[in-house]
């Protein structure tokens, strides 16, 4: 084997069938997905909140130089 955790990593699963296996890697990628979706509304979220405060910016420094 190459390493140590290969090796740790094929003994954990040399005994579990291809169904279990299929499973844990649904699961893992769920995971992920999940992981990556919540950072993506999150990331939106925040740039919006930017947007929003540069557009007052704008807005409030037109009224001071008409007013």
């Amino acid at each position: 084997m190459k390493n140590k955790s290969l090796h740790k990593f094929i003994e954990e699963r040399e005994d579990m069938s291809d169904r279990e296996i299929q499973l844990e890697m649904l699961h893992a990628l769920w995971s992920i997905q999940n992981r990556t979706e919540r950072t993506r509304s999150n990331t939106s979220t925040i740039v919006w909140i930017i947007a929003i405060g540069i557009l007052l910016s704008f807005f409030c420094f037109f009224l001071a130089f008409i007013g």
